[in-house]
């Protein structure tokens, strides 16, 4: 029987292995080739600005103040992008040079990398965005003279594309990005990165808590959601309901929490004084209004207490203080 047993395991694993490999084979995008100008020679700026006049100005852009020692080994100016100008200097026919409106998005991508290869870069073969046929010039304008060479500022340029995050940008609970305070770029990396293109080496709520510190801990009673992952309760992006919870409260609270035992029971009735001399009336409904309409109510540390709670059912972790 453990033969058995064994023999369908084993038999498993190599299916797994077996499948798993094709399917990670046509995942990985093959990397592409970067285009060449056959039998074409180095002509220089000069040359290409007899015609281009109206690229005078690019001396002053980022790329056209490269120095030599930057780009040892490499050409510089606009044949480092275009390729080696001198049969289309003399023919004038746009196929015997580079142009980024003919070629593949994965090209124009490769002419690029050839010389942005460090820090976030080293990451772009498998962002999101390269996965999903996104080019470097669908955001960046090489001859740009704004910074970052953005095509457009943030966050026009990213909600062109991502319209369903503009739309939660537009819910009345969101982070300051619509008011100027904040851009896509304080969290998200979009040249890729190890999680997910976001701008943090190991857990998602690391990023957060740059921000958000006092949510941090260690707390000697931990809220489990909190520590394992913050879009549990949080849509970082903009929510309906407040504090940019994903749900309403008690409605949030309620997919992991049973209801209080207090909801269910039977309120007085009648009119009485409170402690500050006010009128107030109660009915039988009291309990169960007050029990399911805010948990935060009275569980106002959600994040996580170094405090005991003064209740018996929490041992001292229903965070309350």
């Amino acid at each position: 029987m453990k033969e058995k047993v064994l023999v369908v395991i084993f038999a498993g694993l190599f299916i797994i292995l077996l499948y798993g490999g094709c399917a990670r084979e046509g995942f990985v995008r093959k990397a592409a080739v970067i285009p060449i100008v056959a039998g074409a020679g180095y002509t220089g700026n000069n040359i290409c600005l007899e015609c281009h006049d109206d690229m005078v100005g690019f001396k002053k852009t980022i790329h056209g103040r490269i120095a030599d020692f930057e780009v040892v080994g490499l050409s510089k100016g606009c044949e480092s992008c275009h390729g080696p100008g001198s049969i289309h200097a003399e023919d004038e026919d746009p196929a015997s040079i580079i142009s980024f409106k003919d070629i593949s998005k994965g090209e124009a991508s490769a002419v690029c990398l050839r010389c942005h290869t460090s820090g976030s870069l080293m990451d772009w073969q498998g962002s999101e965005h390269s996965l999903n046929d996104v080019s470097c010039i669908d955001c960046h304008r090489a001859h740009s003279r704004t910074r970052r060479l953005l095509a457009q500022s943030e966050p026009k340029l990213c909600n062109n594309c991502h319209q369903d995050i503009r739309a939660k940008i537009l819910y009345p609970s969101h982070h300051p990005i619509r008011e100027g305070k904040m851009v896509c770029s304080d969290c998200h990396q979009a040249h890729g990165s190890f999680l997910t293109n976001l701008k943090t080496e190991e857990r998602l709520n690391d990023l957060c808590f740059e921000c958000h510190s006092a949510k941090q801990g260690p707390f000697v009673f931990e809220h489990e959601p909190v520590v394992e992952n913050c879009t549990i309760c949080h849509d970082a992006h903009g929510t309906v309901a407040n504090n940019l919870l994903v749900q309403n409260e008690p409605f949030l609270c309620l997919q992991c929490h049973q209801f209080h035992f207090h909801a269910g029971k039977i309120g007085g009735e009648g009119t009485s004084t409170d402690v500050y001399g006010r009128s107030v009336t109660s009915s039988s409904q009291s309990m169960t209004m007050a029990y399911t309409t805010k948990c935060t109510q009275c569980h106002s540390e959600v994040h996580g207490s170094d405090l005991p709670s003064q209740s018996v059912p929490g041992q001292g972790g229903a965070l309350t203080r």
